[in-house]
């Protein structure tokens, strides 16, 4: 009997996990997305919160979904404010507002219109962020008060320094408990 190997040590995601993040990145909710692949509710939930492959995935889809959704909308933004502009000469009252509120939106001086879409797009990247998060919380009833002003000659805080080197040092034994090594 001939044993399978595996081809790299590398954990892949499901198909499940695949078509999951399919039915995320068009907004569907964790039921209908559960539904639609044939798991829980509660097994998408912690594919969401926990799994860390299946998170820098979900990021790195949503992250290329917005490049190029703002790719469109940059080549769509001269059309779109030669209208404004023309709006902003109408005779009437509602249009010309309506046209002036884009503008300072657009300018952002009226509102945020910056969406954040960020994220670790990586395995390595979810882990670490939840690491600096752990490191923090670790570190923080040790810190003298005084040592968050500490800053160096390169601009960064002491802390936030142990707080990286700690995260650092517990990088591999977490990713290869995730079975990422």
């Amino acid at each position: 009997m001939t044993e399978l190997t595996k081809p790299d040590k590398t954990r892949q995601l499901s198909i499940e996990q695949e078509n999951a993040i399919d039915h995320l990145l068009q907004g569907k909710s964790d039921r209908s997305t559960a539904e639609e692949v044939g798991v829980s509710r509660q097994t998408v939930w912690e594919w969401r919160k926990k799994d860390v492959l299946f998170i820098a995935e979900l990021n790195r889809q949503r992250s290329e979904l917005w490049s190029e959704a703002k790719a469109r909308m940059k080549s769509l933004a001269n059309r779109a404010l030669d209208v404004v502009e023309l709006q902003l000469g109408s005779s009437e009252p509602k249009a010309a507002l309506a046209a002036a509120r884009y503008v300072l939106q657009g300018t952002q001086l009226l509102g945020e219109t910056k969406l954040n879409i960020g994220g670790p797009i990586t395995p390595e990247g979810v882990i670490l962020e939840r690491l600096r998060v752990e490191a923090r919380k670790e570190l923080a009833p040790k810190v003298d008060r005084r040592d968050l002003f500490d800053i160096d000659l390169s601009g960064t805080h002491k802390y936030e320094e142990d707080i990286e080197a700690l995260a650092q040092r517990r990088l591999k034994k977490a990713m290869a408990e995730a079975g990422l090594a």
